[in-house]
């Protein structure tokens, strides 16, 4: 297959959509982290860097500058005093600048006096001790600045040995500097400068320039997620419109398929039914060829059954889908004794009795107080009739004795049973399918190959049994035999 077909094998929903957004967007958050975080680290490697050179830088140049300031004041190696106060200003001027600037917050010139250390920071003690009066003239310089003298007393070595520029971090921005200072190409000390580089403006820049970025890029996924969102509509609402259009002919379809089985199950029914009440007609026939003063009540009796029961089935050939009111309703108070009574003594007796054909004795165990059943009785009739039928077709070869039984295992619950002493049933007519259904209650299934309208008894049984609410079962004794199982709810 084609990368093309295989595509058109996916469908898409929309909880499909919503997995991928939220999968873009979790590794979008994942990299944007991993991308904050890796360039924050090496912005921050880049800003100590920074902030390391600006400060070494400033204290340098500001050394620098003292160093000319106090070579300009000699002139061939003498003391210039006619310029001493332009002098002494201008060292007040560059002491006191670099600490108006908001980077730096100490500048002090660092001096070694024999085993003391000098700390000055005002332009007249730098004079004094240059170009005025020596030693002596620079006793009254600042020495307050512990914090400088001792970290030049911890570093003194390394300055003055190496005459190189030193410097350390203190907290998170905080550089304390040395610069060595030389006077006369001699070194004599060193420049301290306590700075804290200002990169806030610049950190503020940067953060804007990548919020953007973030923004401009979260836009353009938003962008293409709604042109998906768009694009997944129009698709979903066209194959909505041909899974509507699909839906409507397959419930068409199955309308017509039902339709067509109940057509079917009606003719069956008819026919069975069509059967019974040709014998019927039989016996209402010879009723009256043999009516006299004498059985005249009890034909009539018998009479106007047989006739209610034509009546039945020629009712049932006006619709393959009666109402269920004419065969359940709270009106019928069918009597299930009498109606298992009229059936063996008025249609089985009549056709399987001594010296007609094979004897078939039927064996009557009915419960008494029974309660009456909310159920047409000719559709009970064409319930059990069939399933006695069914016993006696499938055992024509022996002298079958069959039992019918009714008991009440509950109070709700009516129970009647159709027992012989045949062969009884196959075991794979008691295989259950899916629906729970029976094998021996499907639709042509039976044992007699010769009759093409056969396996249709059971059947018609137990959806005229479902119909009513009923339950029918069927399973092999361990005497020998089959029995069949009737559930009738009452109350």
């Amino acid at each position: 297959m084609t990368v093309q077909n295989r595509l058109r094998e996916y469908h898409f929903e929309i909880r499909h959509v919503l997995v991928l957004f939220i999968i873009v967007v979790v590794f979008q958050t994942a990299l944007s982290f991993i991308n904050n975080q890796s360039t924050n680290h090496i912005f921050q490697q880049a800003m100590d860097y920074y902030r390391r050179d600006s400060a070494e830088r400033v204290a340098d140049l500001t050394t620098t500058a003292l160093e000319l300031l106090i070579e300009q004041g000699r002139v061939d190696g003498e003391v210039n005093t006619a310029n001493a106060d332009d002098a002494i200003q201008s060292l007040d001027k560059l002491m006191s600048q670099q600490t108006l600037q908001r980077n730096v917050d100490e500048v002090y010139l660092l001096v070694t006096q024999g085993d003391s250390v000098l700390a000055l920071s005002q332009g007249q003690d730098i004079y004094n001790l240059y170009l005025g009066g020596g030693v002596e003239g620079a006793i009254n310089g600042d020495s307050t600045p512990l914090n400088a003298i001792s970290y030049f007393e911890t570093n003194r070595q390394f300055v003055l040995g190496s005459e190189q520029v030193i410097s350390s971090l203190e907290g998170d921005n905080t550089f304390h500097v040395l610069v060595p200072f030389y006077d006369r190409g001699e070194i004599a000390g060193a420049t301290y400068m306590r700075v804290t580089p200002d990169i806030a403006g610049f950190l503020e820049l940067i953060e804007s320039a990548y919020n953007q970025s973030g923004i401009l890029f979260t836009g353009l996924i938003l962008m293409g997620f709604m042109a998906m969102f768009f694009i997944y509509s129009y698709t979903a609402k066209e194959r909505d419109l041909v899974q509507q259009q699909l839906f409507d002919q397959s419930s068409k379809q199955l309308r017509e398929q039902v339709e067509h089985q109940k057509e079917s199950l009606f003719t069956k029914r008819i026919y069975h039914t069509h059967h019974k009440a040709e014998k019927v007609m039989g016996f209402i026939k010879e009723d009256l060829r043999t009516l006299n003063n004498d059985n005249l009540d009890d034909t009539r009796y018998r009479v106007t059954k047989y006739a209610n029961f034509v009546s039945r089935v020629i009712y049932d050939m006006k619709s393959y889908d009666p109402p269920i009111h004419v065969i359940r309703n709270p009106l019928f108070r069918t009597d299930i004794n009498e109606v298992i009574k009229f059936i063996v003594d008025n249609i089985f007796q009549r056709v399987y009795r001594e010296g007609k054909t094979n004897a078939v004795n039927i064996e009557l165990d009915l419960a008494e107080n029974l309660p009456t059943v909310q159920v047409n009785e000719y559709v009970v009739w064409e319930i059990i009739e069939p399933l006695i039928q069914n016993s006696i077709d499938h055992n024509s070869e022996i002298s079958l004795t069959i039992i019918l039984r009714t008991s009440m295992p509950d109070e709700h619950t009516l129970l009647i049973e159709i027992q012989d002493n045949g062969k009884g049933f196959p075991e794979e007519f008691l295989d259950v399918d899916a629906d729970g259904v029976k094998a021996v209650f499907k639709e042509l299934v039976s044992t007699k190959d010769t009759d093409q309208n056969s396996g249709y008894g059971c059947y018609l049984a137990q959806e005229i049994s479902r119909r009513c609410g009923w339950q029918v079962s069927a399973h092999n004794v361990k005497e020998g035999g089959a029995c069949f199982t009737i559930q009738a709810k009452v109350g």
